[in-house]
């Protein structure tokens, strides 16, 4: 199976505007990461907002971040988006999981 290339296809103002997006979305909508190996969960609130929130920001990453894979995770104690990607896509993660702080 040939490897997708870590390269995103937005512009470069794009980019970081959608990385703000997933920084507001972590910051509003997300409990608690756990990286991975290949990557990490987010446990998200416990709300439908979130949910919808997290479906579409996943599939509007996947469209220009082929690298990543996206996957919601209902389980008992919650719901999950997981993310996986190869290990040089470890910084982009990074930076797409990172919260300003005060």
């Amino acid at each position: 199976m040939p490897r997708v290339p870590v390269a995103c296809t937005l512009s470069a103002d794009d980019a970081s505007a959608r990385g703000d997006e997933w920084r507001r979305f972590v910051a509003s909508c997300v409990v608690e990461v756990e990286r991975t190996e290949t990557g990490a969960r987010l446990r998200l609130h416990d709300d439908d907002d979130a949910v919808l929130i997290a479906a579409d920001l996943a599939r509007r990453e996947k469209a220009c971040c082929a690298f990543f894979d996206f996957r919601l995770a209902l389980v008992p104690e919650g719901v999950w988006l997981e993310v996986d990607g190869p290990a040089e896509a470890a910084p982009v993660l990074d930076e797409l999981l990172r919260v300003e702080t005060a």
